[in-house]
């Protein structure tokens, strides 16, 4: 809590990893993200939609913090928060990455599974390079679009539908 502003860190197992700031689309994409699942989330009074990379406490000993580009955290888990202005002990139920070229697959494949080790229910990741969207489901569930107009959904945020395109901000 006490790092200097400027920069992006987490807490992978003990070890701080200094990330630099995001580029300009990856800040496009996690707006266009948010805007999309905020606009249902409180519509259809589900919890809340985080940003802006807010960190998650998903272990402790040796503790492991890591802060999604956007999350989502129901009611229900929203209800076990103990302390809004410190970082979550409790997991989101929907994590979304953004890729950017700085990231590593090996390190994005190492969070994916610290999420759900974790209780996270549901992670996505948009590669905008790519442009697709891999989502990964707890239990092992996983899909990949690909195509710009697909429809994306996740039973994690119930009635929730968008376009790949949209959520790439395209």
């Amino acid at each position: 809590m006490r790092l200097p502003e400027g920069w992006r860190y987490e807490i992978d197992e003990g070890e701080l990893i200094i990330m630099p700031p995001a580029g300009f689309e990856h800040g496009e994409i996690s707006a266009a993200v948010v805007t999309a699942l905020q606009t249902h989330v409180r519509a259809h009074h589900l919890g809340v939609t985080l940003t802006n990379e807010p960190g998650f406490r998903l272990r402790r000993g040796p503790d492991t913090l890591r802060a999604p580009d956007v999350a989502f955290v129901s009611n229900e888990r929203l209800a076990r928060v103990a302390d809004r202005r410190r970082f979550s002990e409790v997991p989101p139920d929907l994590a979304v990455e953004v890729l950017s070229p700085s990231d590593a697959n090996v390190d994005m494949e190492r969070k994916v599974q610290q999420y759900l080790a974790a209780g996270v229910r549901s992670v996505w990741i948009l590669d905008p390079a790519a442009g697709t969207l891999r989502q990964i489901a707890a239990g092992g569930g996983e899909r990949v679009t690909t195509h710009p107009d697909a429809i994306v959904e996740d039973p994690v945020l119930p009635g929730f539908h968008s376009s790949l395109r949209e959520l790439l901000g395209r």
